[in-house]
């Protein structure tokens, strides 16, 4: 099967780049379109960015979609596999089903999640063969959209990026070692909860993440976002790791709720369905549910160091003796390929 992959590959920690190293462990003869190519300037160009307000698409958005098309007629794929595809147009997409390609969406954000959709996300969704979810409640949304076929796929973790990794100077001790570590920006529903630990005098808490900086109440907590080695030190150094879901997002897990495990690290996450299907309560990861359960539990598993120990080996192996690998991600998506 020849597939072709559309999506940010660059850098490392991107999906993207996870799905192509899973199709290389898989054999399978791929082609890529790297999104970071043609819009990785936007998150740092002004200029990209002020036109891309002005005319709603980025600069590169014809030549991104002209490409695609070009690389599919060459290489002639089985399937796409279009990581979100935000900027891929559905003009895009029918020339490439006209070219006999199935195309799967694995849908990293909602796309009916004004923040993180575009116009072309949306009028694109009835020209996919499948639209691979990570989220349960927005699947009957997908359908009513017009996707004929919807298939719950959760994110995952990728070996080669997320495994327990320590500190090995006293200099990296200093930068990393806390209490507690959360790895994200400063969405509004998150400030709530993460309020009370402010509160909190004695401990030491790091928010790695874009705009807490912005926040006079979070300002003093703020650290910067960490990728790559720094990821799993910041995971690694820390006594709890906090995993929230996005609430704009519908998520019952996100990212973090494999990665995070899977560097080894004790994890207190938010209860919702999603996670508790994937970890045992108490056993392998610790859920709350309120500020005062959050809070709690906080102060009770830092002061049970062994407990807490024994929890973060036993959510690492859960994580890794079950495959929650990009790789097999891929093996499900194609499993469901096979039923179109």
């Amino acid at each position: 099967m020849k597939i072709m992959l559309i999506g940010y590959c660059e850098p490392e920690y991107h999906i993207g780049n996870f799905f192509r190293e899973a199709l290389r462990l898989a054999g399978c003869e791929h082609s890529v379109v790297d999104d970071q190519e043609y819009f990785g300037g936007l998150a740092s160009s002004i200029w990209q960015k002020f036109f891309y307000h002005l005319l709603g698409r980025p600069l590169n958005y014809l030549a991104f979609n002209r490409d695609i098309v070009r690389t599919a007629a060459t290489f002639r794929p089985t399937l796409a596999l279009i990581v979100k595809g935000a900027f891929v147009s559905p003009q895009t997409l029918k020339k490439l089903s006209a070219l006999g390609v199935k195309l799967i969406n694995y849908a990293t954000d909602d796309p009916f999640n004004l923040i993180n959709s575009n116009r072309d996300l949306l009028a694109g969704i009835p020209f996919y063969d499948l639209y691979a979810c990570p989220r349960r409640a927005m699947m009957d949304d997908i359908q009513k959209a017009g996707c004929p076929n919807v298939a719950y796929v959760p994110f995952g973790y990728e070996p080669r990026i997320h495994y327990p990794e320590a500190p090995v100077n006293p200099a990296e001790i200093a930068r990393f070692t806390s209490d507690v570590v959360f790895i994200g920006n400063a969405d509004a529903d998150r400030k709530p909860v993460l309020l009370p630990l402010t509160q909190m005098t004695r401990l030491s808490i790091h928010l790695r993440g874009a705009f807490w900086r912005r926040d006079a109440r979070f300002a003093p907590l703020a650290r910067d976002f960490a990728y790559g080695r720094e990821y799993r030190l910041a995971l690694t150094a820390t006594r709890i790791a906090l995993c929230l879901v996005r609430r704009a997002n519908r998520d019952g897990h996100v990212m973090r709720t494999f990665e995070i495990p899977a560097c080894g690290a004790f994890m207190l996450a938010e209860r919702t369905d999603e996670h508790l299907a994937f970890f045992r309560e108490d056993h392998e990861v610790v859920y709350f549910a309120s500020n005062e359960e959050l809070c709690d539990k906080i102060n009770y598993y830092l002061t049970h160091e062994a407990v807490r120990q024994r929890i973060a080996a036993a959510g690492h192996s859960r994580v890794t003796g079950e495959q929650h690998t990009y790789r097999r991600r891929l093996e499900q998506i194609l499993a469901y390929v096979d039923q179109l």
